[in-house]
């Protein structure tokens, strides 16, 4: 079984092409030969890209940031309590159901939902993912931290934890450093959480992007904690990048049983990733099959 635990699809082409344009990549350094997918992201563009890559599940990604990415007042660390977007939160629930629906639709397309504490109270979002979970078929949760101007500690998420972990529905976190240093998604911002919520399925996405020489200290001290090889294997050899052995080393140190493929469609494609990660040097073939599909299978459940 191929599994994608890292793709994101959209309901129009002119969204997805937004998204492209408005989130260059840049914090690896250079580098001439990445292989992007070149496509919008429509359902439709996922679709095909799975089937021409035989994948059989994606983790199809939500994230529900608001217009201007506005952060909280006065430099705080956390969004307050009672939330100050609370007229967003129709439109976070409409893209929850967006999510769902669609995976209803296409069931290779297994819907994670997302949450924002500063539209949502901690209870709100313990609700309403409950029934997204419960109800709605949600298969899981993505946080972009960066986009959601906050921190993975935020007392705002402690009930969108709770119902992840009731329902035994993973969370994908975006990880890597943002452009002006806040430290929101960095390695080190998760471990309170991993602490806190021990029953917490938690998935960090990229490998720790360009934060990647920080994951260890995190694996070795979380030991639940599960990375994914998203777009930091397409930045191989770039200059703030790893190397292909540093890769390796970095699974064989937190161990192959807790990676994941995935693929940041439509940033790069399920097919060019899954060839990056078959190329990998010193990986067995069994090493291989876990890291593309039979550690999420487990993960979500699906054998």
């Amino acid at each position: 079984m191929r599994v994608d635990t890292h793709l994101h699809a959209y309901a129009d082409a002119a969204e997805g092409l937004h998204d492209l344009t408005a989130y260059p990549i840049v914090e690896y350094g250079e580098k001439d030969d990445v292989v992007f997918a070149g496509v919008a992201g429509t359902v439709d563009d996922a679709l095909r890209a799975l089937a021409d890559a035989d994948v059989d599940y994606a983790a199809l990604l939500g994230s529900y940031e608001l217009p201007a990415l506005p952060h909280p007042e006065g430099g705080a660390r956390h969004w307050p309590v009672p939330p100050a977007h609370p007229d967003h939160v129709d439109g976070l629930v409409a893209y929850n159901r967006w999510l769902c629906d669609v995976g209803a639709a296409h069931p290779q397309l297994l819907p994670f939902v997302t949450a924002n504490p500063a539209v949502m109270t901690s209870a709100q979002s313990g609700a309403h993912l409950a029934e997204a979970f419960g109800d709605w078929g949600g298969r899981g949760l993505k946080l972009h931290p960066i986009a959601i101007r906050t921190y993975p500690d935020d007392p705002g998420l402690i009930g969108v934890y709770e119902a992840c972990a009731d329902a035994r529905a993973p969370i994908v976190f975006h990880s890597g450093p943002d452009l002006r240093g806040y430290g929101w998604s960095d390695p080190a911002a998760f471990a309170a959480v991993a602490a806190a919520h021990p029953r917490l399925m938690m998935i960090l996405a990229h490998l720790g992007g360009a934060s990647w020489r920080a994951v260890t200290a995190l694996a070795e001290a979380q030991r639940g904690i599960f990375f994914d090889l998203s777009e930091i294997v397409m930045w191989i050899g770039a200059t703030k990048g790893p190397t292909a052995e540093q890769v390796v080393g970095l699974i064989r140190e937190i161990g192959v049983e807790r990676i994941t493929m995935g693929s940041d469609f439509p940033w790069y494609s399920p097919g060019a990733t899954a060839d990056v990660v078959e190329g990998l040097p010193g990986l067995g073939r069994g090493e291989r099959d876990a890291i593309l599909g039979d550690n999420a299978a487990r993960i979500l459940r699906l054998v």
